[in-house]
């Protein structure tokens, strides 16, 4: 079957009718993304599904906009095919309406097929039949791949099945075989249980043994199941290991690019917490205030000690007269020396006038003229009595100085003296702040340097891969997960297989005693005809397995046969397909090896190479076994190819059978002299039998989906 042409009609961004002539051959469809090359494989995917979408959703926005209130338009995808030297069309299509408020009304879906005959004869027919027949569904699932994801067809545990179902005739056919073969030998089975049972010697001996055969097959079902179920699970974590194993390293490195960034920026944070910019508070509580205070605090001093060397001179002067009238006072004391004095009573008043008016001492009987040193002492003896005689006042010390201020000046000089060290200091504080600050923010610039070329460096991984920051992240956290699970999985299989090994061995053990006496009590023409039907289950099988492991064989040599084609002159591998058993059934394991072992982490522009050359292997294998070819239809195929890639793919592919339709972006870049998007020269070295450029039709707007309608340019 060959698609002849497509017709898509207001679908999404392809407003009116759009239609691609196909050739049997390579069909290349370039467009940018978001300009229509996706949504021309979505069309064919709505055209050949039976599950229906929000019609709504599949409506030209610009076909929309240009219609009245109750007018309508048809939206319609449609194949053209030719098998057999007959035509085929299979549409399928609905109404839109336009009604009240720019509500939509959607009806009349339909899919119709049309087959027209050598002689030009059209004959309606039913449409899904007719799809169906001309490109069955279980064909479509192996034809069509959206992206480099969808390539590795072995990700589904059932492909094999199917693989072998369809294009496999002679396994297909044992496994009929098999089935039967084990039907028969069942029945004979219970022919020779039943003869036995009839020797009534051995019945309890021969039910005991039923009873454990049975219980051991119910523990070994139960085992199968939970292995079952475990081996799914571990599937399943291999294959999110696998898928995140393409972004494991970018997940990695993005995790090491974020911790150096976290530590960066943390860098960053601390010094910014270090620089210190609050000069008012270092003018004050530092005493920045003060740094050129000493000048001012010299001349403070000079008048300082100036005060306290006049107030030490007149106190001086004031304590040396202090110092006479104490010495006078002690000189009186001292007269008599160590003589002990008369009462300043003795004589009386009157005897001391008396003796002072006859200038005559009448004590010691001697002349004592005014003047003498007898007259005074005797006017002195007089004085004397006379102040005894009076009420003593409280005797209040004279002082020169009432306040001691000069001496607490002193004591401020001192301490401002004092604290002269520290003001010294002050310059060479300021400084080292200021340098310390400048450094600091020099720190600061570098850093953020170092976290502009860090970031570069992240949206590069960014950049390589095809996920987000958030979910690269979640990536890297999840393939540590998964790795532990499935080693637990793996341990819990190892365990659950150990203990099926012991039930089966002990079945096998208690099935031979069963037999043993089968062979003694049952009839033995019935015992012949069962091990004849064991034998003929067994050559089934073992037959089956063999054309399976002959299929599996001839798809692996024509992948590689395919796989040298496409990657000639370029070191590639050798695809190995490894088949897997558990209980009854079998996958596939598809690995690169090279000299025998595994290849360590192929490319991804290698992996895809590898899985088109199994596509092709499967497309040549289900020509053989149907006698018809079919279409291969891939979108971006090949996104992790460079330019020199791709061209060699697409020039070694035009070589091969079958047809193919590859929707690609490359080949287009913008025209640096006027900024539009333009068809690169190297499409011209490209081989191909038919190709097309499809974008959107300028000008549009980017933010009005009305303006939106994809262009089909034929090149």
């Amino acid at each position: 079957m060959i698609i002849k042409k497509i017709t898509i009609e207001n679908f999404l961004c392809y407003y009116g009718v759009k239609e691609f002539e196909l050739s049997d051959g390579l069909n290349i469809v370039l467009g940018e993304n978001g300009e229509g090359k996706t949504k021309f494989f979505d069309a064919l995917e709505w055209l050949f599904t039976r599950t229906e979408e929000d019609l709504n959703k599949l409506i030209s926005a610009k076909a929309y906009g240009e219609i009245d209130e109750e007018e309508e338009f048809k939206v319609r995808v449609a194949i053209t095919t030719e098998q057999f030297n007959e035509k085929q069309t299979v549409s399928k299509s609905f109404t839109v309406k336009k009604l009240a408020d720019n509500e939509t009304e959607t009806s009349n879906l339909t899919l119709q097929g049309v087959e027209e005959t050598r002689t030009g004869e059209r004959t309606p027919v039913d449409g899904q039949k007719l799809l169906d027949r001309i490109f069955p569904s279980e064909i479509r699932r192996y034809s069509m791949f959206k992206g480099e994801s969808e390539l590795d067809i072995f990700q589904n545990t059932d492909a094999l099945e199917i693989l072998i179902n369809n294009f496999s005739q002679a396994a297909r056919y044992y496994d009929k075989y098999t089935k039967k073969g084990e039907f028969l030998e069942d029945k004979a089975q219970k022919a020779v249980e039943d003869s036995t049972k009839r020797d009534k010697k051995r019945l309890a001996q021969y039910k005991a043994l039923e009873a454990s055969v049975e219980s051991l097959e119910r523990q070994k079902k139960q085992i199968e199941v939970q292995m079952d179920s475990a081996e799914k699970e571990a599937k399943t974590l291999d294959d999110l290991i696998k898928d995140a194993g393409k972004y494991v390293n970018n997940a990695g490195a993005l995790e090491t690019i974020n911790k150096r960034i976290a530590n960066i920026e943390e860098k960053i944070k601390v010094t910014n917490g270090r620089i210190n910019e609050n000069y008012t508070e270092g003018l004050f509580d530092e005493n920045w205030i003060l740094v050129n205070f000493e000048a001012i605090q010299k001349e403070f001093s000079d008048k300082i000690i100036g005060l306290s060397k006049e107030k030490r001179k007149l106190q001086s002067k004031f304590d040396k007269d202090q110092g006479k009238k104490e010495g006078e006072k002690k000189l009186k004391d001292e007269l008599l020396k160590n003589a002990i004095p008369l009462p300043v009573t003795v004589p009386s008043k009157a005897v001391m006038e008396e003796m002072l008016d006859a200038e005559l001492c009448k004590v010691c009987n001697r002349e004592a003229k005014k003047g003498s040193e007898a007259y005074e002492f005797m006017m002195t003896r007089l004085k004397n009595y006379l102040s005894s005689q009076k009420v003593e006042e409280e005797e209040v010390e004279e002082e020169l100085f009432e306040f001691n201020y000069t001496s607490r000046l002193v004591t401020l000089n001192t301490i401002h003296e004092d604290g002269l060290r520290d003001l010294r200091e002050v310059k060479k504080d300021i400084k080292d702040l200021f340098e310390f600050n400048e450094k600091r923010k020099e720190d600061i610039v570098q850093y953020e340097k170092d976290l502009e070329k860090e970031k570069e460096e992240r949206d590069k991984i960014l950049g390589d891969s095809k996920l987000k920051e958030d979910d690269l992240v979640a990536v890297l956290k999840n393939y540590n997960s998964w790795q532990e699970d499935l080693t637990i999985k793996n341990k819990v299989l190892l365990r659950e297989e150990r203990s099926l090994n012991e039930i089966k061995a002990e079945l096998r053990s208690k099935k031979a005693e069963k037999d043993k006496i089968d062979l003694e009590s049952a009839n033995n023409f019935l015992v012949k005809t069962r091990e004849i039907l064991r034998d003929i289950k067994t050559i089934f099988k073992d037959t089956k397995a063999q054309k399976f492991d002959e299929f599996i064989q001839r798809l692996q040599n024509k992948s590689n046969e395919f796989f040298g084609r496409i990657n000639v002159d370029s070191f590639t591998g050798t695809i190995v397909f490894t088949k897997q058993k558990r209980k009854d059934k079998v996958t596939i394991d598809v690995e690169l090896e090279e000299n025998g072992r595994i290849f360590y982490k192929p490319n991804t522009s290698l992996l895809t190479s590898m899985h088109i050359s199994i596509l092709f292997a499967i497309s040549e294998l289900a020509s053989e076994a149907r006698e018809e070819k079919y279409p291969l239809i891939f979108d971006a195929p090949t996104s992790s190819f460079g330019d020199n890639k791709t061209t060699e793919f697409l020039n070694l592919i035009y070589e091969t059978g079958n047809q193919k339709i590859l929707l690609l972006k490359d080949f287009l870049a913008t025209s640096t002299s006027n900024k539009s998007l333009e068809i690169q020269k190297d499409f011209e070295d490209v081989k191909r039998d038919k190709a097309f450029w499809i974008r959107l039709e300028r000008p549009f707007d980017s933010k009005d989906l009305t303006t939106i309608n994809t262009e089909v340019i034929s090149l």
